[in-house]
């Protein structure tokens, strides 16, 4: 984790839940937590990575709801340009009183692609899970 990160904000990140809308149901994952699920949907559609981006509140500082919507379009174009399978998602802090912040998971995606991609749209970071299926937050 980076230095300048306070603590509250590093451990909202780390107990938030992570949506993954897949096509057999809701994923929720953890972080540092394996999921058979993830691994299951790895499989099927024969990949060995997840990415969950955001592009919604810059630098963890509350923007505007205009703001959030054009980069989270732009984000979700980005990430189609890859032409890899993509679902919606959703980031939940875990008390339920954070904000709520759509999010794209990229299977497959590769992990600098994945931090090229969560720099462009200002993140502090983004989850990223291999072949292990347990998510891991990648500080930039």
């Amino acid at each position: 984790m980076r230095a300048d990160i306070p603590d509250s904000i590093a451990q909202a990140f780390h107990e938030a839940r992570y949506l993954v809308f897949a096509p057999a149901g809701t994923i929720t994952l953890r972080i540092g937590q394996h999921s058979l699920a993830l691994q299951s949907l790895m499989a099927a559609r024969g990949r060995d990575s997840l990415a969950i981006l955001t592009a919604y509140n810059p630098g963890a500082r509350q923007a505007g709801i205009a703001a959030n919507h054009r980069a989270q379009r732009a984000l979700l174009k980005d990430a189609s340009a890859l032409g890899l399978p993509c679902f919606y998602g959703r980031n939940l802090a875990e008390d339920e009183n954070g904000p709520a912040e759509p999010t794209v998971a990229i299977l497959g995606a590769l992990y600098p692609e994945s931090c090229g991609l969560a720099r462009r749209y200002g993140q502090l970071a983004f989850v990223f899970a291999g072949s292990s299926a347990v998510p891991e937050l990648i500080w930039l």
